[in-house]
């Protein structure tokens, strides 16, 4: 979460939040963070009356950039670890249950068991009790997320896709009456993208069952954000 004069930002995982808090560094000297991936429902008061901005991606994309950045890490993350069965399930496999954590107790009660009970400052930063609350929902883990991060306030943020961000952020900013300079749209995430991994287009990993599945579990996201699953050549 990075707080501004003009706008709070609140850092999704995994979507594009590293490369858009150095944006805000840059551009918004007065700026400050505030813990790391903190919610919308944990701002304090005397930030409430700042607008909130947040950033979403496809999710069939993100469980590929998840999925393919854990791997590529030294130490992957304690969720990863118990859905992958330690690094050793392949892509559609660790997806698969990664998608089930919302209806399998025993699978999501082994992450669990893997998290704090309170916040930290690395990886998703859901605590263990908000894990916990999956169970039942029906939902994939990024729409989870999603949920997590955005609601549980009266003012749900303005969301921009990732794939928008420069449009989206003209409409936001001139909404709250920031001038969007040239300097920003020239510099603004084209050659600066950070905590990324290697991976091909995502159309590449899904088998059609799991491909199928993201789309049941994520379809809040999908429908809200009018994604789409594309297929590529390349």
């Amino acid at each position: 979460m990075f707080v501004t004069d003009y706008f709070v930002f609140l850092h999704l995982h995994k979507t594009a939040g590293t490369s858009f808090n150095i944006f805000i560094e840059k551009f918004f000297p007065r700026s400050h963070r505030l813990g790391y991936h903190l919610p919308l429902r944990v701002l304090p008061a005397e930030w409430s009356h700042l607008p909130t901005l947040g950033l979403v991606r496809n999710p069939w994309d993100f469980y590929v950039s998840w999925y393919s950045f854990q791997m590529q890490k030294a130490r992957s993350n304690p969720v990863f670890n118990v859905v992958s069965d330690n690094r050793t399930l392949d892509f559609n496999s660790t997806i698969r249950r990664l998608l089930s954590l919302c209806d399998d107790r025993s699978l999501l009660s082994d992450v669990v068991a893997q998290l704090p009970k309170t916040f930290g400052g690395s990886g998703m930063n859901v605590p263990a009790y908000a894990m916990e609350s999956l169970f039942g929902t029906g939902l994939g883990l990024y729409s989870f997320l999603y949920q997590w991060m955005y609601s549980g306030t009266d003012h749900f943020p303005t969301i921009i896709r990732t794939d928008n961000l420069i449009t989206g952020l003209e409409t936001f900013f001139e909404k709250i009456q920031v001038i969007f300079t040239s300097e920003m749209r020239t510099k603004f995430l084209i050659n600066e993208a950070q905590n990324t991994s290697n991976h091909q287009h995502y159309s590449k990993y899904y088998d059609m069952d799991v491909m199928e599945l993201v789309k049941v579990r994520d379809k809040m996201v999908i429908y809200s954000h009018d994604y789409k699953y594309e297929q590529t050549s390349y």
